[in-house]
Formats: C-alpha cells, sequence, structure tokens
C-alpha cells in the first residue's frame, strides 16, 4: 500500500527579512531551544542580492522570482517543499516573497509576528517587533507549550 501521507521532519526553517533583521545568531539559538538537535535552515530576503555564505544562511532576493511571480531559483522551490516541524516567519513588513514562501511552505507548524494580512498564514502570531528578541522567544516557547508541540 502506498502511502501519500507527509512526515515532517525535526527540522526548523527560519524565513528573514535581513533588510529588518540579521541577528542570525539569535535565530540559531531560538531553533536550539525548540528543538535542541534539529537542522536549521535559514533562509533570508534581501533586495539587494546579498551573499550570506559566511553566515552560512541561504539568501535570495526579488530576482529569484519571474514576472509574474513563480518561482526561478531551484533553492526557493527546495525549501518550500521539505516538511518542517516548524517555519518560523521572521519579518513583519509585509513582503509578497516572503509571504508566498510562506504560505508555499509544507511546514507542519508555522510561527509569525502578528502584521495584518500576512497572519492567516501562520498557525501562531506574537504581537511584538523583531528588535524583542527574547519576547518573541519567551512568548513562543509558552505557546508552543501550552499546545503540545514541544516539552
Amino acid at each position: 500500500m502506498h502511502n501519500d501521507a507527509v512526515t515532517f521532519e525535526e527540522r526548523v526553517g527560519i524565513l528573514v527579512n535581513s533588510d529588518e533583521f540579521s541577528d542570525f545568531e539569535f535565530l540559531e539559538n531560538l531553533s536550539r531551544s525548540l528543538t535542541a538537535d534539529a537542522p536549521l535552515e535559514i533562509l533570508a530576503y534581501s533586495k539587494s542580492a546579498r551573499n550570506f555564505e559566511a553566515e552560512n544562511v541561504l539568501g535570495f532576493s526579488n530576482s529569484d522570482f519571474k514576472l509574474w511571480g513563480a518561482i526561478k531559483s531551484t533553492n526557493l522551490i527546495d525549501f518550500t517543499a521539505k516538511p518542517f516541524r516548524f517555519l518560523i516567519s521572521y519579518y513583519q513588513r509585509e513582503n509578497v516573497f516572503l509571504d508566498f514562501l510562506t504560505a508555499s511552505s509544507r511546514a507542519a507548524f508555522k510561527i509569525g509576528f502578528q502584521h495584518g494580512v500576512s497572519d492567516c498564514f501562520q498557525d501562531l502570531t506574537i504581537e511584538t517587533h523583531p528588535d524583542q528578541t527574547e519576547v518573541f522567544k519567551t512568548e513562543i516557547i509558552k505557546y508552543l507549550k501550552i499546545v503540545n508541540r514541544i516539552d
């Protein structure tokens, strides 16, 4: 018998607007606090095609999308196809590229900031600002425990 059910991996994905926030060390620590040994993949948006190799982060920009919104980059296609346990959308300003990737993701549980239209893509939204890192982390952990997503 063939099973088409998606198996979610112990993996964390993070989408971040690096024009808004670039403390990748905090994002790594946040991931470890959710699932200590889970692999982490960070995908960082920047208006300018910036190189993030030094931070061990995959970067992308507007140029990774075709004129009508289709994704050109295989890295982005692969990212959205991964069955992450958690996807954290670490950006507050609306961004059609980040919103599209969040909505397209096959993640089991999506977490982000409360900021309007994009809230509908999230399972959990936190009302704070990206610079309030400890508040965001504390609130995520608190609510993920309440809904039995972490111990």
